[in-house]
């Protein structure tokens, strides 16, 4: 949902208010975010009413990260659920490109302060599924059938009566749908990944029943009580390379025919290894019954639905995400250009690519006691005592992104004038929710124009004198952009490469990342010069006269500075 700059106090209390919520943790080694450690458990439900009419004990499989909190009146206020897709698991979501990115200290979902909750829905992982013993009499479960297990697994066995964000990759995305109208009051938000709110039809039901008949109508199935996987497991592997393929990516991978058919033996095989027949079959006719579309008008928590263009099972072609959005009270669609990051119907799992959108969605979906309290006054007051103070002789600046965290030492030796206005620009909040608007891989990620134009038009000339240039510009280091001498602002930029030959033109490094450099290295820069300009370009114009609202328009995957601040 896209952020105003009407008033300076809507925009920085609706951005950060989710910074509140905790203290993080301490970081376990420089450059790798911690989190904590996730605990893993069962739940089983007695006698549980699949859809099917089956009625049987089914095991819930779960993990979860950090710690639940209550508000006054005791109920949960920082649960997210998280939910795979078809044939995935709950910790799936533990790798570095997702928990990496989202779940770290002064991440956008950092455990410290949510209660993160990994679920193996019915049929995989290691929850109830047809491998584990039943073969072919395993229930014919179904979408309904799993959200009614989470539920109960979330209300009778952690306790947890209410959720902060309810979001999911691909059939996570779609049990996000059914989460959202069949219990309506129970969320906050609604975030589904990669998905459509309609019934499993078309080229996708075809697809899908392509996988199932390659299973079942091989003789080896035996009706699903095999003694071996059969061959036709291998084979439903080639539709759902189709389903899962990028095609610009697969170009870029596999240039040549012997590269493709490499590529393609390399895949089918990695698939089939980790599959078992019966589940795999089980989990795509599981979506039969989907279809949100009838019941949408019943979603009442805010939802932003993330689609990609490059998405096999989603294609944009369709219409039928901004066709149905319409029908939800308070829905949101968004629709990912193809680009080299983007990675087809796995785009869903690549926050670093769509975090900005999820870091907007947490703060316009916040409640009024989570907004941050942090005064931001001074940001308009330049008679404000904090302008005059002294940097100590050393200090960290904690930068909190949409990428992660990362910290800048500062020595007030290298810079002394530059290292006090920076220490007063992060610790007056001037920073927080200022976008990076000025990425140029191998070269800097630059920072600096304030979102409100308001703020933006107040410090564009309140410029300090130079200092002597005492450090020179390697990679990692921090220091003030300029258009000439006596003319350092408010931005700043850190080299991600040698920058040396700048030395001579006056920049003066006053710090140095010393955490979270891979952070800086994945900021968003496809965009390049074309969102943030140069200063000496002279191409920041709109996005001064625009602030916020302009940037998240016209480059919302742009990351931005969620928190910054002294430590």
């Amino acid at each position: 949902m896209p952020l105003t700059s009407r008033s300076l106090a809507t925009v920085l209390a609706m951005l950060f208010c989710y910074c509140a919520m905790g203290l993080s943790p301490t970081v376990a080694s420089a450059g790798q975010a911690s989190r904590p450690t996730p605990v893993e458990g069962d739940f089983t439900i007695h006698d549980f009413n699949y859809d099917d009419g089956s009625v049987g004990d089914l095991s819930q499989h779960y993990t979860t990260l950090g710690q639940p909190r209550r508000n006054a009146d005791g109920r949960v206020t920082n649960a997210v659920l998280i939910m795979h897709g078809t044939t995935g698991s709950g910790s799936g979501f533990l790798g570095d490109r997702y928990a990496g990115v989202l779940f770290g200290e002064g991440a956008l979902l950092d455990a410290s302060r949510y209660y993160i909750i990994l679920t193996d829905a019915i049929g995989h992982g290691q929850s109830s599924r047809p491998s584990a013993g039943q073969a072919a009499d395993f229930p014919n479960y179904t979408y309904d059938d799993m959200v009614r297990a989470q539920y109960r697994l979330l209300n009778e066995h952690l306790q947890v009566d209410h959720l902060r964000l309810v979001t999911g990759t691909s059939m996570g995305g779609m049990l996000s749908w059914v989460w959202g109208y069949t219990y309506p009051d129970f969320m906050d938000a609604l975030l589904p990944l990669a998905s459509l709110p309609v019934e499993i039809a078309g080229r996708n039901r075809m697809q899908r029943k392509m996988i199932i008949d390659a299973v079942k109508n091989d003789p080896g199935y035996k009706g699903g009580f095999y003694d071996e996987q059969p061959a036709g497991l291998r084979e439903a592997m080639y539709p759902l390379i189709f389903m899962v393929s990028s095609p610009l990516q697969y170009q870029l991978e596999a240039p040549t025919r012997e590269e493709s058919e490499a590529m393609l033996e390399a895949l089918v095989e990695r698939y089939s290894a980790r599959m078992d027949a019966n589940d795999l079959t089980y989990a795509f006719d599981a979506s039969r019954f989907y279809n949100p579309a009838p019941h949408l008008d019943n979603i009442r928590a805010p939802l932003l639905a993330i689609n990609s263009a490059d998405d096999q099972v989603n294609p944009p072609e369709l219409g039928l995400l901004e066709t149905y959005i319409g029908n939800v009270p308070n829905g949101e669609a968004v629709t990912l250009d193809i680009t080299p990051l983007t990675r087809g119907h796995g785009t869903h799992s690549l926050p670093s690519i769509w975090g900005p959108y999820l870091a907007r969605f947490l703060a316009a979906t916040a409640s009024a006691e989570d907004r941050s309290s942090r005064d931001y006054s001074a940001l308009t007051d330049l008679d404000s005592p904090i302008w005059q103070e002294q940097a100590p002789a050393q200090f960290v600046a904690r930068f909190e992104t949409t990428e992660g965290l990362f910290r800048i030492k500062v020595e007030r030796a290298l810079a002394p004038r530059g290292a006090d206005r920076f220490y007063q620009l992060v610790k007056s909040g001037y920073y927080d929710g200022v976008h990076i608007n000025r990425v140029v891989p191998g070269f800097i990620a630059q920072f600096g124009l304030h979102g409100n134009t308001e703020v933006q038009a107040l410090w564009k000339h309140n410029a300090i004198d130079d200092d002597p240039v005492s450090a020179s510009n390697s990679r990692g280091t921090v220091a003030f952009a300029m258009t000439g001498p006596d003319t350092r602002s408010t931005q700043v930029y850190i080299s991600t490469g040698d920058n040396t030959r700048l030395d001579k033109d006056g920049f003066a490094p006053f710090g140095q990342v010393i955490e979270g450099m891979d952070v800086v290295d994945r900021l968003y820069g496809l965009y390049g010069e074309e969102a943030g300009g140069g200063l000496r370009g002279g191409r920041q114009g709109p996005l001064e006269a625009g602030g916020s609202d302009y940037i998240n328009r016209e480059y919302p995957l742009l990351d931005f500075i969620v928190s910054a601040r002294p430590e």
